[in-house]
């Protein structure tokens, strides 16, 4: 499950960093984590916990240099796709939390399924949805919408 993990946001504002911790303590009793700010809040999210070692989450708003035409391309591999509700829904999207697990970070983690979890969980706290890198896009109760491109190659 290497690959990037990226949770859309439609939220304007949120989620808090105090319940972005709520959450993953919950799923992951003793995690820690370091919040990097600046003027405009916070971007990035340093994790560590003895299982998962560290992990960056990177923090993107939409209205952020080069990120609204990343999501226009999200829409219009969707509307390739014909998947329109999907793609109205990635539009609308304000927010962008990222991570990336490496091939040596998945090798070192027991359970490889908890930076999906991270992601769900992430998704849920803040009513977004997931895409992840070989799967796709997935609701945060982790219901697949539509596998990726590189998952239906893998499968042939």
């Amino acid at each position: 499950m290497a690959g990037w993990f990226r949770v859309f946001l439609l939220q304007e504002d949120g989620p808090k960093p105090s319940g972005i911790m709520e959450r993953l303590q919950a799923l992951m009793p003793e995690v820690n984590g370091k919040f990097r700010t600046d003027e405009d809040g916070w971007f990035q999210l340093i994790l560590s916990h003895s299982v998962i070692g560290e992990l960056i989450l990177d923090h993107f708003m939409a209205s952020e240099k080069g990120v609204r035409s990343e999501i226009n391309t999200w829409a219009a591999w969707l509307e390739s796709k014909q998947q329109f509700d999907l793609m109205e829904r990635i539009i609308q999207v304000k927010q962008i939390l990222s991570f990336e697990v490496t091939p040596e970070m998945e090798e070192n983690v027991p359970d490889a399924l908890v930076f999906r979890r991270i992601s769900l969980a992430l998704a849920e706290l803040a009513q977004g949805f997931v895409h992840i890198d070989g799967i796709g896009f997935l609701e945060s109760d982790g219901r697949l919408l539509i596998e990726d491109e590189d998952a239906i190659r893998a499968d042939l």
